[in-house]
This record gives C-alpha cells, structure tokens and sequence, in this order.
C-alpha cells in the first residue's frame, strides 16, 4: 500500500470523520461570515474595553483616558462585571459586544489602600471601536468581503473537496487540515468576539487547535507525498520527535483557551506554561515551514520518475509563489516590531492560495503536466473558457458596487443612467457570450482550435471509408497529426485475439496481444476508455498477468480507446503521450470517443449491419426462453413456507443467468419440525438449472422425518445424481431437520459453504460436519452433525454466489462482511434481514457483473 494511502476500510470511517467534520466547519464558518456581514452593517455602533487586563492576576494594565477619568487605575483587580463574578473572559466580552456606543461597564474592583484591601464598583465608559471595515466602497469594505469571507470560504470548499475526491489519500487529509488552519485564521472564526453560548468554549479551542497544525500539516505533506521520504521509511519515529510534541502543545493551546472563556481559574497553572513555552514553539512552526522547502528541494531534486518530478517542480513553483511572500513579510514585521496587517498582510495572505491550489491539482490529477504547460494551459482556460464569465461577474460586482457608492449629490436620472449603462453591457456580453469565447479561441490559440477542427472532420469522413488498411493509416496519422502524439496503434480482433494491424511512430512493429478474457479487455468493455500508468500502485495495470503487461509495456500506451460497435470490442486503439507531455483534455477525450466509434463502424461496414440484426433476433428468442424457463425454476422454489412454532425463517435466490442452478427448499415434516435445504448445482445457465430441478425432485421423492438418517439420503442423492448426469457435474448440498420442541438441527453438510449460526451473544458457530460434494463420485460418506439453539439464535445458510460476490478490482465481499450485514440487523425481522444482507453484497460490487447465482436462507429461533 503507497505511503499517502489511509487504511480505512471500505473508507467508511474516513467519510464518517470527513462529513463531521464538514459539518462542524460548516456551521462555525456560517457564524463568522455572519459575524462579519454584521460588522460591515454596524461596525460604526461598535464598542471596545478602555482598558487592558492581565490573564494571571485580572489586575489593570493598560488604561484610555476615559477609563482612567472614571477612577480605574493600573494594578486594580477586577471581581466582577455588571454584577457578574469575573470567572472568564466571556464575562467581559459578553457584555461588551452587547453594548453600543455610548454605553459603559460596571466594574467591582479591588485595589490596595493604606489601611488594606479596599473594594468599590466602578462605572467605566467604553470606547468607540475604530473599524474602517463598514464604510461602503472603502478598501476596507472591499478586504472585508474579498478577504474574510470569501477567501475563507474558498479555502475550506477546497479543502474538503480534494479530501472527498482522494478520501483515502493521506496527503488529501493534510490539505484539508492545511486549509482549515488558514480559514480559522483569517476568519477568526472560533474566538468571534463576544459569544457567550456553551458552544463557545469548544469552537475557540478548535480554532486554536487548527491555526497551529497549519505548519505541522505542511511538513507532514512533504514527507509521505507522493512517496514517503527515505530516511522517514527506515526511521519512522523521528518525525514523531517533534510532530508529536507539537500536536500536545496545539492541543493544550486549545484546551486552555476554550477554558479561559469560562473557567479561567482551572487552567491558570497550564496558562503560564503555555505562555512560557509559546516563544520556543513558534520558532520551531517556523522552523517546520523552513524544513518544508529543504524536504521539497531534496525531493525534486531525488525523483525518480518523470511524473514525481513534474509534481515537484509544480510544487516548487506554488511554494515560491505561495510561501515565500508570506514568510519574508513575517520576517520584515518580527525585525520592525510592527503587527501583521495592512496591504502587507492582505497581499501576502492572499498569495499563499497558490500554494494550496497547487497542492490540489498535483494529489487530484492523475498524471501532472509541466510547469509551462500547465502556466499555457491555466491561460487558455482562463481567456478561452471562463474569461467572458469572469468579466460578466465583474460587470455585476461593478453595477453593485456603483449602487452603493455614487455620490449622495447626484442627481437619479444620473444615477439610474449609470446602472442602466451597466445593465445594458451585461445583458449584450451574455448574447454574445458563446460567439465572443469562439473568437477568442481561434484568435489567440489556433492549435487547438485546429485539432478540434482536424477531430471532429475524421470522426465524420471514417465512416464512409471500407478498405482496412486505408482506414487505420488515415485513423492514426490524422490523430497523430492533430493531438502531436508520435506512437499510436491499433490492434483488431483475430480468432479471440487482439493483435496489432497498424502501428505509427514505433522502431519494429509491437507484437503484444490481448486475449478476449484478457483484464484490459475487460476494463474497455466496461469503461469508454481507460488510461495506463504503470508507476501508479494502485492502477488496474498492477493486476494483469505477466504475458498481458508483457504486451502492454511494448505498446507503452497512456491511453487506450475501444473501437467498438454496441457491446462488441472490435479493435483497440492505443495512443502514447503527447509530445508536450500534456495529458489528454476532456474535449481531446470526446472527439477521440466520436474518432473510435466511428473507425469501429467502418470496420464491420454494411455486412455488420445484417449480423447486428440476426444477433438481435436469436437474443430476442434466447431471452424468451431464459425467461419461461425463470417462471418455471421460480415455481421449484418453496411457495407457501410451513408454519413452525418458535421459528421465524425466509429464503430467496437470484440467478446470474436468468435461470441457475442453485436450490432451496424448506420440507414440512411429521412431527411439526421442518427440513432445510440448500445446494449449489456447478456451472450456470440452463444446464445447471436442469441438474438443480433434478436434485430437487430425488429430494421431494424421499422421506424425510426427525427419526430420519440424514446422511443415507445424503448418499442416495449421491448415487441418483451420479447416474443421471455427466461426469463433470456435481453439487454441494446441505440438509437439516429442525425440530421445534427440543430446538435442535441435525444436518449433513455436503460439500457446501458452512451455514453458520450467529448467537445472541456474538458467538458464531459453523456447521461443517458431513462429507464430500454430491454426484462427483459413485459412493461416499457423510457424517451428521448436531446443534442446539437458544432463543434469539440465528441460522444463516447461503450459497458462494453470496460470499464471492466480487466488484471491478476482482475482491470478493467475503464471510466476515456477511456475517457484518447480519449483526447490524441482527433484531431485525428475518426477511429484512435476506434483503439488507443481498443490498449490502450489491453495494459492495458496486455495478459489477453477477458472476454466479446468489441464494439465501435467514432462520431465527424466536
């Protein structure tokens, strides 16, 4: 498994953690992007304290005038607050942010006087709080919206977008807690000046907790990303040494702080070591930061593969445009003693997205483009593709920002001109939103323009052309020509192979070739197309057997396109990079779908026509008689189920083919007890579906009661089925009989997947006793077995077509995933249970074809 992959399973708790915590993110963020809107609405009423207090010892610091005028002096100890005993900083900024201009606070304090300690109530005005931030059309009023709320905003929506797409990549998650750290600490959203509700003390302490893991996230990415790095594979632990202690200290800072709101005097001890400490901690986040670049260099510098290298120059380039604005300015700042703030601050900030945008695209793309390319390519799209939108949104923002801010003066007919001009523009871009994008594009990037062009003109001329070897010759230099890939070619079907008919751009002809049952057949048969990338870890390609990727290395494809008709593969085409080393665009794969599907029209020409048609017909009879033969195998199977006291029971079978051979049946017996049965026919179709009503009938034609030898009608159904079928045909096949009074099973398993039963209290137990499968050989024995339920126990009985059914990457769900789709409905009625049990296995093949009948049989002792 790749160093950047986490080992949740299925990915359930991964998505559980990530939808939490996007829940939680989503809530704080709403509350400080309304915090803000607020300011900008009211920020002129707003009040601030005239004075300053120290955290220790809640004495008087820092003094205005107007504090000091109402008799508050510096060493006096504030008590209480509007008759409020002083227990945290919320009862001080509570009533603060309450309060508008003009009001004050009612301070009980205690200061020395000559003759002792002397206590007496304080009315302290408050002063106005100088917030540029609400003026309409102010640079202030514009950083508020663009920096505080939508950057913000943008940083968490990138965040858990990267985390949703690579749920299970580690570097995802630590862009995800990088983005966190900066939104909580431009937004501030966690300590929101003033709240008081018993959230409070929770949203600061993960503010904090996230401002600091910022660093932390960072370095971490540059060790385990794309590979971990080598000293970090040999020794592990030593990025523990410091990662781990910082963890403690964000975690502390974050306790502290959410108690500081309303328990100051539990965490007084803890505040004074964190304070202490805090100096060493920063030089070490900045340290991280620094330890980052040299990791990120040695990196670029060590790749091994083409691909690492293009994802570390990219990196490079988002790092030096992204960070090193924001660490020089830290540093000009920390020399000039000055506050991180002002234009300083905003441009600074602003830059670092960058980076973060960058480190998406190299954990989200699948094959990394070079730093020009990708600088050509960002162009193109912005000026062929969202230009005209970005100029129609600054159109809009221009008409409301002209709203707010023409002049008071002005007379409404100047007014309401100004915001018709603007209207008018807007309204006359979006008519000629689509022909403007169009010009542009042919303008300013004819090339691909021009393969557009050259594409979509082979799509529409291949279909007209019969002759084989013209076709591929045309076919491929066309491609070729127009997307500047040297190496294509193509292979077509020969007697179940695929074999290459046309090759361009390689040194001697490939000789590769696909079998029909081959995986990347397979994979082009349920997929449009499907990319190779033989240094990822996790690609399908690891999975061919050695001749398959044999064949695929000759050919080096980065792309293979299916030349197919419906859903038959007649010819593959396999194209390699680019010469620029751009991966293919999303309009390139479209019109190489339109090439392919057209090349494999031409290829069959008008005799496919004909074939399509007898294919259709002898489908339409072929599924009629799958069909009568369903109907008449669904009436083989139980319909009325016996009623047996004391046992709630239920079964069901979906074949694979329509019809199939697995059975089972449910025999009421004399003494009010039930035979149970279930079996596996080998093979599929309609053969297996004739051995299966066979077994059923020797069954039925026995007599089965209590005192009945289950394993000498085990060994007559041997015998039968033996005689009447064919060599290669058998069946595994288990039988029990139930017997309500003493609650006891005797059964024979022949051969079958052990049925087990699931105890109230968590115990499985499988009955595996008996002996071979049924109809292999002429004799043999079964041993019968015995089990004993108690109320509340479950009987779970099941065919492979259950436990192996299996999804596009070839795992099978397997008998611990059953037996946890059981647990979770273990209370469940019985035929709830059947249909949670089949949903989950169908959940987990996601799509994937049903390779084998699936039968079922749920059974509790109630």
């Amino acid at each position: 498994m790749p160093a950047t992959r986490l080992n949740f399973r299925n990915h359930r708790a991964a998505s559980l953690l990530l939808a939490a915590l996007f829940v939680v993110s989503v809530t704080v963020s709403l509350r400080a992007v309304l915090d803000r809107f607020d300011e900008l609405l009211h920020g002129n009423q707003y009040v601030a304290e005239s004075f300053d207090i120290r955290t220790q010892t809640l004495e008087v610091d820092e003094l205005e005038p107007e504090a000091e005028r109402a008799g508050l002096r510096k060493g006096d100890v504030v008590v209480a607050v509007n008759g409020r005993p002083f227990q945290g900083w919320s009862d001080i900024e509570g009533p603060v942010r309450r309060a508008r201009k003009g009001d004050g606070l009612l301070l009980h304090i205690k200061r020395r006087g000559s003759a002792g300690p002397v206590e007496e109530d304080i009315s302290v005005p408050l002063r106005q709080f100088t917030y540029v931030g609400y003026k309409p059309g102010t640079a202030g009023y514009v950083v508020t919206i663009l920096f505080r709320i939508l950057t913000p905003l943008f940083c968490l929506a990138l965040g858990f977008w990267v985390a949703a797409v690579r749920v299970g990549d580690r570097a995802a998650w630590t862009l995800l807690v990088l983005m966190l750290s900066v939104a909580n600490l431009i937004m501030d959203s966690g300590t929101s000046y003033g709240h008081e509700g018993a959230l409070q003390p929770f949203l600061t302490g993960l503010n904090l907790v996230f401002t600091r893991l910022g660093p932390l996230a960072l370095v971490y990415f540059g060790i385990i990303f794309p590979e971990r790095l080598a000293l970090d594979q040999k020794f592990p632990w030593i990025k523990w040494i410091v990662i781990g202690p910082m963890l403690v200290r964000a975690g502390l800072f974050g306790i502290a702080y959410g108690m500081l709101a309303h328990h100051r005097d539990m965490i007084l001890r803890l505040w004074a070591i964190l304070v202490a400490v805090d100096p060493v901690g920063d030089r070490i986040e900045l340290g991280l930061i620094g330890l980052f670049f040299v990791i990120l260099g040695y990196k670029t510098v060590t790749a091994t593969t083409s691909d690492a290298r293009r994802r570390f120059l990219l990196l490079d380039t988002g790092a030096a445009v992204g960070l090193l604005p924001l660490l020089l300015a830290l540093m000009w700042i920390s020399m000039r003693d000055e506050a991180f703030r002002g234009w300083l601050a905003l441009v600074s900030t602003a830059a670092l997205l960058v980076f973060p945008l960058t480190m998406a695209y190299v954990i989200v793309v699948h094959r990394a483009m070079d730093v020009r390319v990708a600088l050509r390519q960002g162009l193109q799209y912005l000026l062929a593709t969202s230009g005209i939108r970005i100029l129609q949104i600054a159109i809009s923002a221009g008409i409301i920002v002209l709203a707010g801010t023409v002049g008071a003066n002005s007379s409404v007919a100047a007014r309401v001109g100004l915001i018709a001009v603007g209207f008018a523009l807007l309204l006359g871009l979006g008519a000629f939103a689509d022909r403007l994008r169009g010009w542009i594009d042919r303008r300013f990037f004819r090339e691909a323009y021009e393969t557009d062009e050259i594409l979509a003109d082979l799509a529409a001329r291949v279909r007209t052309m019969v002759e084989t070897e013209p076709l591929l010759e045309t076919v491929a230099s066309r491609v070729a020509e127009a997307l500047h890939v040297p190496r294509i070619a193509i292979l077509l079907d020969g007697n179940g192979a695929f074999r290459p008919a046309y090759a361009l751009g390689y040194g001697s002809p490939p000789n590769g070739t696909f079998s029909e049952k081959s995986l990347t057949l397979r994979r082009l048969r349920q997929t449009q197309r499907t990319l190779v990338d033989f240094g990822d870890a996790d690609s399908w390609v690891q999975l061919t057997d050695r001749e398959e990727r044999a064949a695929l290395e000759e050919l080096k494809p980065e792309l293979l396109l299916p030349l197919s008709l419906m859903d038959r593969v007649l010819g593959i085409m396999s194209l390699g990079p680019k010469q620029s080393e751009e991966p293919f665009s999303p309009t390139d794969l479209r019109l190489l779908d339109s090439v392919a599907a057209q090349t494999g029209l031409a290829l069959e020409n008008g005799r496919l026509t004909e074939a399509i048609r007898d294919e259709a017909r002898a489908r339409e009879k072929q599924n009629r008689e799958l069909e009568l033969g369903r109907e008449v195998q669904e009436r083989l199977f139980p319909q009325e189920y016996p009623a047996i006291p004391g046992l709630d029971y239920a079964g069901a079978c979906r074949p694979a083919l329509g019809v199939g051979g697995d059975y089972y049946d449910f025999l009421p017996m004399s003494n009010g007890g039930l035979g149970i049965a279930i079996g596996d026919v080998s093979g599929k179709g309609i053969p297996a579906a004739l051995l299966m009503a066979t077994l059923r009938a020797f069954l039925r034609g026995q007599a089965i009661d209590h005192e009945t030898d289950l394993s000498a009608v085990i060994a007559n159904l041997n015998r039968l089925v033996f005689e009447s079928s064919a060599q290669n045909r058998y069946a595994t096949f288990f039988l029990g009989t139930y017997d309500p009074a003493s609650r006891v099973l005797n059964y024979v398993n022949a051969g079958h997947n052990a049925p087990m039963v699931l105890r109230a209290g968590g115990e499985v137990v499988r009955l595996e006793a008996g002996g071979t499968v049924v109809g292999l050989m002429r004799a043999g024995s079964w041993e019968p077995g015995q089990v004993e339920f108690v109320r509340g126990d479950l009987l779970v009985a099941f065919t492979d077509g259950i436990s192996e059914a299996m999804n596009d990457a070839d795992d099978e769900w397997g008998e611990e995933r059953l037996v946890e789709a059981v647990r979770t409905m273990q209370a469940a009625p019985v035929k709830a249970i059947l249909q949670h049990v089949v949903k989950s296995a169908d959940v987990f093949v996601a799509g994937a074809p049903q390779y084998d009948d699936m039968t079922l049989i749920v059974a509790r002792v109630v």
